[in-house]
């Protein structure tokens, strides 16, 4: 049976994860799925409670490789995939179990690209936040990306031709933000796009640890990935590009007074003289959009 939906599953040392978000997937409604799980050369019991659900479920599958990150993990599940459909979804996050069968119909009535649903949050003792959701377009994927219109890489789902006749792969190089990026290079393939904004299809596990030192260690994520994203950039592209620093140094002004933490500043300076001018030349005109972002996130929440 040819699977209509491949989902891929990077894992790496998530083993007290696995089963809920595996047993997310074996809940679905529609049946016609294949699982590639590929283990990115765990140091736990990762790849032998794999290899369980391997013997249980036939349409699982363990791929092993050497450590590598996420974007060679899920690149490799993409050249072995199957599916007219697919579906990245990492190993600490679940389904809800009609998200399938909705999806690819509505990805077949539509005959689009790419579709994706609302998303909930969910911690650890399974408390599931109200319904989030964010209208997406190649400008917002640039410029409000991170900043209230953020959604989790297992809301979407691709038609696997699209991916394939445009060439489109996570970029290996690219050692942050790699979901971020690869929407990037989607949304500038102009694919066709359906959406289910009510529907909260994905859950996206949120852990209530070390969220202090997580706000700085993401914040220096986003400006090495904006450095490496900014020497790729053209044109209109590059200048949108560049308000979405300015807006990030707003929040780096704010965090460094809040946490004290200088570290965010040596991450600063990989980015161009030239952009890092242009940028703070733009914070006057982006102050407001971050004063709308903070206001929506911390006060009308």
């Amino acid at each position: 049976m040819t699977p209509v939906v491949t989902v891929i599953i990077p894992c790496y040392n998530q083993a007290p994860y696995l089963p809920h978000s595996i047993a997310s997937l074996q809940n679905q409604t529609v049946g016609e799925w294949e699982c590639i799980i590929v283990d990115d050369g765990s140091t736990d019991n990762s790849a032998s409670i794999i290899r369980e659900y391997t013997r249980q479920d036939k349409r699982i599958r363990l791929i092993q490789k050497e450590n590598g990150g996420s974007a060679t993990a899920r690149n490799l599940g993409l050249k072995e995939a199957k599916g007219e459909f697919v579906l990245f979804l990492d190993a600490d996050d679940m389904l809800d179990t009609g998200k399938l069968k909705m999806q690819v119909a509505l990805m077949r009535e539509k005959g689009v690209d790419m579709s994706y649903s609302a998303f909930c949050f969910i911690n650890e003792d399974g408390v599931k936040s109200k319904v989030r959701y964010a209208a997406l377009n190649a400008r917002t994927i640039l410029t409000r990306w991170g900043l209230g219109s953020s959604i989790p890489p297992h809301a979407f789902m691709y038609k696997t031709s699209f991916l394939q006749s445009n060439h489109i792969t996570f970029d290996e190089a690219c050692r942050y933000r790699e979901d971020w990026n690869f929407l990037i290079e989607c949304f500038a393939a102009h694919p066709t796009m359906a959406t289910m904004p009510e529907y909260c299809g994905a859950f996206y596990f949120q852990n209530k640890v070390g969220k202090t030192g997580s706000y700085i260690r993401m914040q220096e994520g986003n400006f090495l990935f904006m450095a490496y994203k900014l020497a790729q950039m053209k044109g209109l592209s590059k200048l949108l590009w560049l308000f979405r620093i300015s807006e990030e140094l707003w929040i780096w002004l704010l965090r460094m007074f809040k946490y004290r933490s200088t570290e965010i500043a040596k991450k600063i300076r990989l980015l161009p003289a030239t952009g890092i001018i242009i940028a703070i030349l733009m914070m006057p005109v982006s102050f407001w959009w971050i004063l709308v972002y903070f206001i929506k996130t911390y006060i009308a929440k």
